[in-house]
């Protein structure tokens, strides 16, 4: 009789090992998208919140700015090379390509 109760008992809690198993790993992965979801949010923020000295910046610093692609931004290096650093906003302007809707849309994330 004992024996068989104990055979029930440890039939009964490998069950419940088993079908909690799966139930863990959900909770896990979903935990887990969780924290991916929430890393790329944090990372997409910072980088928006990050200003990009436009005197100081390389070419692949300045495509951080809305709009500024590869071409804008060697054209922006290329204006400063040739012309010196930038004293104000209204000078980008006179890069090629750059324009004041630009200008306007990344005025808060550049700095000289």
């Amino acid at each position: 009789m004992k024996h068989s109760f104990l055979v029930g008992v440890v039939c009964a809690c490998a069950l419940s090992v088993m079908y909690q198993s799966p139930l863990h790993a959900k909770q896990v992965d979903s935990t887990a998208k969780q924290v991916a979801a929430q890393h790329d949010t944090v990372k997409q923020t910072s980088s928006k919140m990050a200003k990009v000295n436009i005197n100081k910046a390389s070419a692949a610093e300045l495509q951080q700015l809305k709009g500024i692609g590869e071409s804008k931004a060697k054209a922006i290096v290329d204006y400063r090379a040739k012309n010196g650093k930038f004293s104000n906003l209204n000078q980008l302007t006179q890069v090629a390509g750059i324009g004041d809707k630009l200008v306007e849309q990344n005025a808060k994330q550049i700095s000289f």
